[in-house]
């Protein structure tokens, strides 16, 4: 065996032990380092992506399970036809172990990749405090819980005397270091895609891989217009029109890598093909809700009925991110 070999079959056997022993700072190292050489741009996402996992799994059903507490729906809306699909429509989370994913996802050192590559500091910070801020939300609340419960049910104690100081300070706590840890988070991480489709393109074309992360962010940069436009009391039925026939233009250039694949080994595209279709619901879930917003606007629905329709574009936006999140862990 030459020493060629030897150094190769050592590394190997080095990468699979500390794969065994779990991330472990030294492959965390080489990890980084490794994605480095190919570009920073690489690294820095590499070591930002414990953190997005965290927002995505945890904080997105958190903050879904708090909005429904503070705005409940009235009684005869609590039926099988409008409650029960809910839990269909986010595949990224496991209610019935939801402690051991925040502890896995959020409270588990989900800095530390930033850390290693001394990349953003008060990103890593920020991290802590939430971290911290999820741990004391998650006790104080016990035994009904601030995140979503094995039914999908938000579940919330309506607390009296020192208990309810308490747990009115543990919602506000963890409200706030969501609010800057996603505003610090969403900044970097569009910057960071958008300089990985330009590597894609200039690499490989404008090809099946280009093509999803393309569609994914004109998802997210759509549902970015039309809060920034309701925030600044702008938005028309012609900018729904609009920004979702860029999102349905996008969504339409997968057609040419969405059909039947070719005998043989498996290859690179077959992942990101698998991802296409994995989506394929909630993505055109997403594209009615936008249309249905659209339509009911121009034929001058109740305010309610708007509101329900806006409702639901956001929630098919997350429910779209949460099929992507949780397929594309497990292909890539």
């Amino acid at each position: 065996m030459s020493s060629r070999t030897m150094f190769v079959s050592g590394l190997l056997i080095a990468l699979l032990v500390m794969g065994l022993s779990g991330a472990t700072t030294p492959f965390l190292q080489l990890d980084l380092w490794l994605d480095n050489r190919d570009a920073p741009v690489t690294a820095q996402a590499n070591a930002l992506s414990p953190i997005i996992t965290c927002v995505n799994r945890v904080d997105v059903h958190w903050q879904v399970a708090y909005e429904q507490y503070k705005n409940p729906k009235p009684p005869k809306d609590y039926s099988a036809a409008n409650w029960v699909p809910e839990p269909r429509d986010f595949e990224d989370s496991d209610a019935r172990i939801v402690q051991d994913i925040q502890k896995d996802v959020c409270l588990s050192n989900m800095n530390l990749k930033l850390d290693l590559l001394g990349y953003q500091p008060e990103l890593s910070q920020r991290s802590r405090d939430y971290a911290k801020a999820l741990q004391g939300v998650a006790t104080v609340s016990m035994p009904s819980r601030f995140d979503r419960s094995a039914s999908f049910v938000s579940v919330f104690p309506n607390p009296s005397g020192a208990y309810r100081e308490r747990y009115q300070s543990a919602i506000a706590d963890y409200l706030r270091t969501s609010t800057a840890l996603r505003h610090d988070l969403v900044a970097l991480d569009v910057a960071q895609r958008s300089e990985q489709l330009k590597r894609l393109d200039a690499r490989m074309g404008k090809e099946i891989h280009w093509s999803l992360l393309a569609y994914m962010i004109q998802a997210r940069e759509t549902l970015e217009l039309l809060e920034d436009r309701m925030k600044q009391r702008t938005l028309t039925p012609q900018t729904v029109a609009d920004t979702t026939a860029d999102l349905q233009l996008a969504w339409n250039r997968r057609g040419p890598f969405i059909g039947p694949r070719e005998p043989g080994f498996r290859n690179k595209d077959d992942d990101a093909r698998e991802l296409w279709r994995h989506i394929n619901e909630p993505a055109q879930h997403y594209l009615d809700a936008l249309n249905t917003l659209h339509k009911d606007w121009q034929d001058h629905a109740e305010p309610q009925r708007l509101s329900d329709d806006y409702y639901a574009v956001t929630r098919g936006y997350d429910a779209l991110l949460s099929h992507y999140n949780r397929q594309a862990r497990a292909n890539f």
